[in-house]
């Protein structure tokens, strides 16, 4: 797996690129939950299992919507996939409607962006290196985005400064820094990030906790130390969200968790901490 970070005009709408090839007769993998996704997938097939047991084909053009809890994927190989990571502003400029419309379910991009996504298809499928369809990818995104708000921007900036701010953010933080009330925030999070702030602050905890234990560190010596209640209530948490529970991410039983930690730790300082940590 590969990984790189957008190019700058896009450090606004994407969080990361990545290429994916897994040379297997059949996959089976957690995927952890995450901010949407674009994706192409030029080989294989196969079919996402969300949170709440729905389960949607893999189209060759597909857009994630955003996760509230880990994903099961499950198809024929050998896989490979090509990917942007969308961030809210992204989402609101492509797809024109309120994140939460979309959450944990798995989009066919022609059948959203018609002939655009359906020249992204062929011309990624005909290039030879990952640059160029890295490139490709973000000439899309570029398109798609180019009548953004620059209002949006602001408000997920705000957002994303309460998420990094501690190990477990509170309500209370955001609403003093937004300037908003609980239930102002409550939509506002809902149509950029596709779940409520209490929730979405669960998630990344989760996340955090999970990345530092995929990078072999300790969250007893880290600020993640007091964030949980007790034992059981991390697991149950990264159960939830990342898919796995400490031991079987200590034991590298994900490869995605494990590709994804490294991949985008090396990210850290090109891409803001929300993902490189998160």
């Amino acid at each position: 797996m590969r990984y790189s970070p957008p190019p700058p005009e896009l450090r606004e709408y994407v969080s990361s690129l990545y290429e994916l090839r897994q040379e297997v007769a059949t996959y089976d993998e957690t995927e952890r939950s995450d901010r949407p996704q674009l994706r192409i997938l030029l080989s294989g097939s196969g079919e996402y299992i969300f949170p709440d047991g729905h389960c949607d084909q893999a189209s060759r053009t597909i857009i994630l919507g955003p996760t509230s809890g880990s994903v099961r994927g499950m198809g024929i190989g050998p896989m490979h996939v090509v990917g942007a990571g969308l961030l809210p502003p992204a989402w609101v400029a492509m797809m024109g409607k309120s994140a939460d419309t979309a959450l944990d379910r798995a989009l066919d991009a022609e059948q959203l962006f018609g002939d655009a996504a359906t020249r992204l298809f062929h011309a990624v499928q005909g290039t030879q290196s990952t640059d160029e369809r890295f490139r490709l990818i973000s000439a899309f995104v570029a398109e798609a985005t180019s009548k953004a708000d620059p209002a949006q921007i602001a408000f997920t900036h705000i957002v994303d400064a309460w998420l990094t701010s501690s190990a477990d953010p509170r309500i209370e933080a955001l609403v003093e820094a937004s300037g908003l009330s609980v239930r102002q925030l409550e939509r506002m999070t809902r149509r950029y990030y596709g779940l409520p702030p209490k929730t979405l602050s669960r998630k990344y905890r989760a996340l955090k906790a999970a990345m530092l234990i995929a990078r072999g560190e300790d969250i007893e010596a880290s600020e993640m130390a007091d964030s949980f209640y007790d034992q059981s209530h991390l697991i149950r948490e990264l159960k939830r969200f990342a898919g796995l529970t400490p031991q079987q991410i200590m034991r590298r039983e994900s490869y995605l968790m494990a590709e994804i930690a490294t991949g985008r730790g090396a990210l850290r300082g090109q891409v803001g901490p929300l993902v490189s940590d998160a």
